[in-house]
């Protein structure tokens, strides 16, 4: 007879749509990220200064879509997108995850409705001296 231990534990999988590559659905969401990297670093910056000495840097190849909907009716020009960005210092190291929702409107208003944390990366030994007491 044997012993089996059961050992519950958490699983926070998640599945990011990528579009095939060289399509025009690609470039499409490289223009639209490109567009919003301003507005994505500002947030990073807000967050970060909090905890870091040095602000991280978002690469447009590190920003995914998580959700983008219209808000309204049909051929509305009111938006919500919701996406992951994963901000690195020095040698595109990784100093965490976070997910920013944006309002985009049809006159070209954008804000910030939501920035969520989601995980703090661990940083190397030779970079800790970047994290604020």
């Amino acid at each position: 007879m044997g012993l089996i231990i059961a050992v519950p534990f958490t699983c926070h999988a998640e599945t990011i749509y990528k579009p095939p590559e060289q399509s025009k659905e690609e470039l499409y969401q490289d223009i639209f990220v490109s567009l919003l990297m301003p507005y994505i670093q500002k947030q990073i910056d807000n967050y970060y200064t909090k905890i870091l000495t040095t602000s991280p840097v978002v690469y447009p190849y590190l920003v995914y879509v998580l959700k983008a909907e219209r808000i309204g009716n049909y051929r509305s020009f009111d938006f919500l997108v919701k996406l992951k960005v994963t901000p690195v210092v020095g040698p595109h190291i990784s100093v965490g995850i976070d997910y920013l929702t944006f309002r985009i409107g049809g006159s070209g208003g954008i804000e910030l409705k939501k920035f969520e944390h989601i995980k703090t990366e661990e940083l190397p030994a030779n970079w800790k001296h970047i994290i604020r007491n």
